[in-house]
């Protein structure tokens, strides 16, 4: 059975409806922005419908114009069920916000707040680095000294990403590690009553327990010197360590 759902047709599907994160609303207005690019004058106005489908949590956002006759505009997110054809059902709370304000902000050129309430939560949103989110940190982490650290850790990861060796494979393994180990270890360092020196030595501490031979025999099997050159010099002790690590291997070898 075919079913209508805000303008699009579906079928052998099932639709609960649940709130609307801001990855999907930042999602689906890059994609209403890409379409756009096809228009000389474009306007927000112009775009009366359009959904956005999130692979990594099998939901599907819907985008109701204002200006719309056929349904209430609005802003709808469901998770997405496959089911036998004739079973299609659409599950709806009622409770649930659906105002286009988000998308609104965008459109305006203002970002999305995105609170977060727990430090790996704040580093799973900046690992996303989705450049319409304003993400902000627990407010347990308010304080000069928890900022100083976790922008310390933020930097890592900027720095360990921007290079295309921590992508795929042993690098990515590294890099996850790595920033993992630096959370962990800044949570201890908080719990303890420690400070920024505090957590600088315990960055060490994680980098020389983490297994680094894959990824350093990677970089050689690169031969690349550009891989050199985008990577270093770097303020990232992550990086640094694990190209050191790399010159190391090459000296033992000649």
């Amino acid at each position: 059975m075919v079913i209508r759902l805000h303008s699009f047709i579906s079928n052998r599907k099932r639709f609960i409806q649940v709130q609307s994160q801001s990855y999907h609303i930042t999602g689906l207005f890059r994609k209403i922005i890409q379409s756009s690019k096809k228009t000389d004058f474009f306007q927000s106005s112009d775009i009366k419908s359009a959904y956005f489908e999130c692979v990594e949590d099998s939901t599907i956002t819907f985008y109701q114009a204002e200006s719309t006759d056929t349904e209430n505009p609005g802003l709808w997110t469901y998770v997405v069920y496959e089911c036998p054809e004739g079973e299609e059902k659409v599950f709806r709370d009622l409770s649930i916000d659906t105002s286009l304000n988000p998308i609104k902000k965008l459109f305006s050129g203002q970002k999305l707040i995105q609170r977060t309430v727990n430090i790996n939560e704040y580093f799973q949103y900046q690992y996303i680095q989705d450049e319409h989110l304003d993400i902000r940190l627990p407010t347990y982490w308010n304080t000069p000294e928890k900022e100083q650290i976790a922008s310390l850790i933020l930097e890592e990861l900027k720095a360990l990403k921007a290079s295309p060796i921590f992508t795929e494979g042993a690098g990515k393994e590294y890099m996850i590690s790595v920033i993992n180990g630096f959370i962990q270890a800044a949570q201890k360092v908080i719990r303890l009553g420690g400070n920024l020196k505090d957590f600088e030595l315990a960055q060490s501490n994680v980098l020389h327990q983490i297994k680094i031979d894959d990824i350093a025999n990677l970089i050689l099997e690169y031969n690349d010197y550009r891989i050199w050159l985008t990577a270093l010099p770097s303020q990232s002790k992550a990086v640094e360590y694990v190209f050191n690590t790399a010159l190391n291997l090459i000296y033992r070898t000649s």
